[in-house]
């Protein structure tokens, strides 16, 4: 009697509404733990409740289900994981008194989707215990980032729990792991945008950093891009030699043929010339400069031979992406294809250090990469800077240890937050800063250029 199978993130009272069919209703195997357990639920609920839930990205709930969880979980994001419901029906379920503890991914810790989870956790629960694991395999062949958390389901007056980062698997039992290295921390490290599990110490530097500066995301009004997914790099990715080729052949394929890189060529104030070249054509290029009466592929290999050569042989693998556009020779619908032109700031997406560089020669970026296209050195100076990095170390999602060269993960989620100090540049002293600053820049730039060059 107190094994139960059913699906418990839906209650019967669906089969009241009208929101299901028939069909789904007998798919979702509905469940009700009043009507599973009378007795525990009479007494208030259960004393502990523990688990592994499932890890369903949120692409694959489907609308219906998603219409379902806004109206009945105030944890709803749309982009939000399954593992966040059963996060909110487990505290759902249990007595004021009781304990909850799942291993769950760490990710809502700081992803927007995560917000009203972490709000939740914040002013609905008592935390005990956050113990994360990162990029260490505890679950064999996924990659889930896992964390334990421990609370109790009621709201504390004054959050004071332990954080513990483990950082190895070989301990002797975990308890004693959390208690060798776990540290307190309190509900300052749960404020802002996203969790900051850090030494209280560092939260003053974070909160001074915050309190002077503006968010990137408003610095540069948003304009924080990923690089591009070709989802075939081998037909439409090529070596310089190719590319020589392909011009010999015809001179006007150079037109089409844009300098490429990717995230391990990005450096600390430069771009390493990786000898890769992309074949561009956007989606909707063909329909708008071909003539009314040729049919497509016929013209395309009329007018660029050599470009067509190249790809036909790639054109039944091209045909079955998902991200192709109005045909199977064109990349991707994207909106901001022309901020590959304009100068910018390129970065990688997974650094173990500071790797901020300038581009003003109409580099293209693969999808390791970011780009924010605004002419501004001094942003660059503060991007490539020991604070900025201390402040993403402490932000940005890590591979490893940060201390102990970790990777970070510098996705826009987090780079985002980065906080960039404003200056007045009708006082004085702010332009004497912003032009040193520039000024280093760009001596910074040249010397780099040097280098390369000997």
């Amino acid at each position: 009697k107190n094994i139960v199978c059913g699906n418990s993130l839906i209650g019967t009272d669906i089969l009241d509404g009208q929101l299901f069919a028939r069909d789904e209703e007998r798919k979702l195997n509905p469940m009700n733990f009043g009507d599973a357990f009378p007795e525990v639920m009479k007494h208030g609920g259960f004393d502990a409740v523990v688990g592994n839930p499932p890890y369903v990205r949120q692409e694959t709930l489907g609308p219906t289900f998603k219409d379902y969880a806004q109206t009945h979980f105030a944890t709803y994001a749309g982009t939000a994981d399954l593992y966040t419901y059963f996060i909110e029906k487990a505290h759902n379920i249990l007595k004021p008194t009781g304990v909850f503890s799942y291993i769950v991914s760490n990710k809502f810790m700081r992803a927007n989707y995560g917000r009203p989870l972490r709000n939740f956790f914040a002013t609905k629960t008592t935390l005990l215990q956050i113990i994360d694991f990162g990029e260490l395999p505890v679950f064999e062949n996924a990659a889930t980032f896992p964390a334990i958390l421990l609370t109790r389901n009621t709201p504390a007056r004054k959050q004071d729990y332990t954080h513990a980062a483990i950082k190895r698997l070989n301990f002797d039992t975990l308890s004693d792991e959390v208690i060798s290295i776990g540290r307190q921390l309190d509900e300052s490290a749960l404020a802002g945008d996203s969790w900051t599990l850090a030494d209280p110490r560092f939260l003053v530097v974070f909160n001074k950093l915050k309190t002077k500066g503006a968010p990137l995301r408003d610095y540069v009004h948003g304009k924080i891009y990923y690089g591009i997914k070709t989802a075939l790099d081998k037909a439409f990715v090529i070596d310089a030699d190719t590319r020589r080729k392909l011009i010999e052949k015809d001179p006007n394929s150079a037109k089409f043929l844009k300098k490429y890189g990717i995230g391990d060529d990005v450096r600390n104030y430069a771009i390493q010339d990786g000898q890769r070249w992309l074949i561009f054509f956007p989606r909707g290029w063909t329909n708008k400069n071909r003539p009314r009466k040729a049919t497509a592929w016929s013209w395309i290999s009329k007018e660029f031979p050599a470009i067509a050569n190249h790809l036909e042989s790639f054109a039944k693998d091209a045909s079955k992406r998902c991200d192709q556009g109005d045909y199977w020779w064109e990349l991707r619908a994207c909106t901001y294809y022309e901020a590959f032109e304009r100068p910018k700031l390129v970065w990688p997406e997974i650094a173990k250090e500071s790797r901020f560089a300038y581009d003003s020669d109409s580099l293209f970026v693969n999808k390791t990469c970011f780009i924010c296209p605004v002419d501004d050195k001094y942003l660059l100076g503060l991007l490539n800077s020991k604070v900025i990095w201390f402040f993403l170390k402490n932000t940005c999602s890590v591979l490893g240890d940060a201390e102990k060269g970790g990777r970070l993960l510098q996705q826009k989620i987090y780079l985002e937050q980065v906080p960039i100090r404003k200056l007045d540049l009708s006082d004085k002293a702010d332009i004497a800063r912003h032009d040193e600053m520039v000024a280093k820049v760009e001596a910074m730039l040249e010397a780099k250029k040097e280098l390369a060059k000997a």
